[in-house]
């Protein structure tokens, strides 16, 4: 059996915990103890992992690491720090020492560009941001108009507004802790370029195709360029699901296989769809994904070990906005989409089924023909969750390892995870309990009284009711639900299912 070494990108659990609940493939994946990981802005203990990552490493046959943890302890932190860049390149040097204990291993690894939200909210940011960060996002973004020389007028008037809002301490403390972030990534990208580290992701949280992201994304472009990496790297919106993606390749890679992956969308203009929180069309990201994780795009199911489904219209809208029933009513096609996945099936195609035609949840429409069809447990992945990256890279994942692995009870519990969390939770209980149920507890979205209180037994409570009453065959399988809001907030929360024998 392989040895898989892993640092995840933070403690939450699509990160901590999904790689080790996915479909088993004769590998022992092996992560730090929870308690060396950070908790949201609370660092993790770095010199800590770097001493397990030493103890265990010598006889690992692959190593996945996230050099936003290893360097700055976590993604949130990595935002928030105020180190030299010289500790931080101290910190890097870890990775050459990894590779001096075990030259013989597979060797990945991230590193995000640092991101720069378009809303002023301070939950994941620097405190400043609460007042002040809509107006730094537009600074970015009209700084890289004006060097386009694309500023319009009007855009030039909000430009001298917006300097006048932002504090100088802020931007300068801001931009500063971008520059410092983005020279730490250009030298670990020499890892990869003398041959340390074997592949090299950087995804792009919450991209623009303007703004502070897109001009570290210019300059990261250009040393792949220079250097000729494109086959040893790759750069598209993504987070959460990097280090899946990695260990999909990882497991592809020691098993000498490169699996053919066949895509198939639910309208035909929805690969042209730049989804929200991206910055780019929904397939030249999804090329990205699948070569990441060590497949091969091909265009024909025959020729084909797995199809990814990938549920999408022609646009992304909130239902009631004009352009809602075109998108999804009139150019989806969701009864040809599901016949599809029959057909796929019959077929005996390993079937992974990416749901992003809405963002942060389920399509619960699609789901219901699923259920109809009785196709919620014969498909062999599905994700609905977060952006369009996270959900397609956790898809790809489930599917490529179950394809390699065929573990039905490891495929069976994931498909009942996602379905009660990414349904269940996300498209229904975290919105119904957020209105009706914490105003009451003087709570909000932000806010809730702790990872055991009275919001996530109110989550539990409608989360077990909406799945009992919409999808009971899913329900009976179960024993037992347990849920814990892990950064006490509603936006994502922590599904434990104790399945019946």
């Amino acid at each position: 059996m392989k040895k898989i070494v892993m640092l995840p990108l933070d403690e939450r659990p699509c990160n901590f915990n999904y790689p080790q609940m996915m479909p088993k493939a004769d590998y022992a994946l092996y992560l730090p103890p929870k308690e060396l990981m950070g908790d949201k802005k609370t660092p993790a203990d770095t010199a800590a992992l770097q001493r397990w990552l030493m103890e265990n490493i010598g006889d690992a046959d692959a190593c996945i690491l996230s050099l936003d943890t290893l360097v700055y302890g976590g993604i949130v932190p990595s935002r928030l720090h105020a180190e030299s860049k010289e500790t931080l390149f101290e910190r890097a040097e870890t990775v050459r020492e990894l590779r001096r204990l075990n030259p013989r291993m597979k060797f990945y690894a991230f590193q995000l560009i640092m991101r720069c939200p378009g809303y002023s909210l301070s939950d994941e940011e620097p405190d400043y941001y609460d007042i002040c960060g809509e107006e730094i996002h537009l600074y970015g973004r009209y700084t890289h108009l004006a060097s386009l020389r694309e500023l319009t007028a009007e855009e030039s008037a909000e430009f001298a507004r917006v300097k006048k809002k932002i504090p100088a301490e802020c931007l300068n403390d801001f931009t500063s802790r971008r520059e410092t972030n983005l020279a730490v990534l250009l030298h670990d990208l020499e890892y990869v370029k003398d041959g340390t580290l074997d592949y090299f992701i950087v995804p792009q949280d919450d991209a623009a195709e303007y703004g502070f992201t897109s001009l570290d994304q210019i300059r990261v472009r250009e040393y792949f360029k220079k250097n000729t990496l494109h086959m040893k790297t790759a750069m598209y919106p993504s987070a959460d699901d990097t280090g899946l993606t990695l260990l999909a390749r990882a497991v592809n890679e020691l098993n000498g296989v490169r699996p053919k992956i066949f895509v198939k969308y639910a309208s035909s203009k929805a690969e042209a769809v730049v989804p929200w929180f991206e910055d780019r069309v929904l397939d030249e990201t999804v090329k990205y994904q699948i070569m990441a994780a060590g497949a091969q795009r091909v265009y024909s199911l025959p020729e084909a070990d797995m199809a990814l489904l990938i549920n999408m219209g022609s646009g992304m809208w909130h239902e009631g906005q004009a352009g809602y029933v075109t998108a999804y009513d009139i150019e989806r096609n969701l009864a040809e989409f599901v016949s599809y996945m029959r057909y796929a099936l019959e077929a005996g195609k390993t079937v992974a089924v990416g749901d992003v035609a809405t963002c942060n949840g389920s399509d619960e429409e699609l789901l219901r023909i699923m259920r109809e069809e009785g196709l919620l447990l014969k498909i062999h992945s599905y994700a609905g969750w977060n952006t369009s990256s996270n959900t397609l890279g956790t898809a790809i994942c489930a599917g490529l390892l179950y394809l390699f692995g065929q573990d039905d009870e490891g495929r069976i519990g994931f498909l009942l995870h996602r379905y009660y969390e990414d349904c269940g939770y996300m498209t229904y209980a975290r919105g119904y309990v957020t209105e009706n149920v914490l105003p009451a507890l003087g709570l909000d979205r932000f806010r809730v009284d702790g990872k055991d209180g009275k919001a996530a037994a109110a989550v539990k409570e409608k989360l077990t009711e909406f799945m009992e009453k919409n999808f009971p065959e899913l329900a009976r399988r179960v024993a037992a639900v347990q849920i814990e809001q892990p950064w006490k907030r509603m936006f994502e929360t922590d599904v434990k299912l104790k399945l019946k024998s």
